[in-house]
């Protein structure tokens, strides 16, 4: 359950309070994406993960799967958006990875 963090909007103090534990709780969320990318199985199973949700292909259907396909998509955006949050780098770098890994198959 999520506890309020703001019992009264109008009380400056409190309010300091809440944004400074949302930032903290945002930095502890890119310090562990951070972690996970730092490491290169973790820059894989995040790249499959990607390419699962078709972040870079066309979510097209002639059917009503075109939105459980852009409901995948969304999530993959989400994901590529953290990992950009985070450190862009780390996109740019698992871009040149995967580009390096298909040419060797």
């Amino acid at each position: 359950m999520r506890r309020t963090l703001v019992k009264n909007a109008a009380d400056e103090q409190q309010v300091k309070n809440a944004q400074s534990k949302q930032l903290t709780k945002r930095d502890l969320d890119l310090n562990d994406m951070r972690a996970v990318l730092n490491t290169a199985q973790g820059r894989r199973v995040l790249w499959r993960l990607m390419e699962e949700c078709k972040v870079f292909n066309s979510i097209w259907e002639t059917s009503a799967k075109i939105h459980y396909n852009s409901g995948k998509q969304d999530l993959g955006h989400f994901i590529m958006a953290e990992i950009v949050e985070a450190d862009e780098k780390f996109l740019f770098d698992m871009m040149k990875e995967n580009k390096k890994e298909n040419m060797n198959v």
